[in-house]
Parts: structure tokens; C-alpha cells; sequence
């Protein structure tokens, strides 16, 4: 997801629909971690870590499925 445009992932309008905002906003939160990933990796492994002990699990999986799809 690349923001384009004049508002969040190209949306022209005045307001976009919150299926538009929910996945621009995932979008950029796994680009955040893309580049966290390449800048503080020991950070965002305790990140993945505090969120795997408190019981939300599949953060990593599906950043690493995401950044490899992206490279193809």
C-alpha cells in the first residue's frame, strides 16, 4: 500500500470508507515494521515477543508473508 493522492492509499473523496482506513492503516503499520526490521531488528523482536507473552500471536507470521509478497 502505497499512499498516493490526496488523502490515505489515493482516496479522492471527502471522507473514504473504513475498510480503505482499516487497510491503509495496516499497510502502514507493516511498512513500519519493514523498516524497523532493517534499522533496530532487536527492537521488533521485542515487540513480536511482548505481544506473543501477552497472548496476540501471528504479528510476525503475517509481516513476513507480507514483505515477501511485496518482493514479488
Amino acid at each position: 500500500c502505497k499512499p498516493k493522492g490526496s488523502c490515505c492509499c489515493g482516496w479522492d473523496g471527502a471522507s473514504p470508507p473504513i475498510s480503505a482506513v482499516v487497510n491503509c492503516d495496516l499497510c502502514f503499520l507493516t511498512d513500519f515494521r519493514y523498516t524497523m526490521q532493517k534499522r533496530f531488528p532487536s527492537i521488533l523482536e521485542v515487540y513480536y515477543k511482548s505481544n506473543e507473552w501477552s497472548g496476540i500471536h501471528g504479528i510476525r507470521e503475517n509481516d513476513q508473508m507480507a514483505w515477501l509478497s511485496s518482493k514479488n
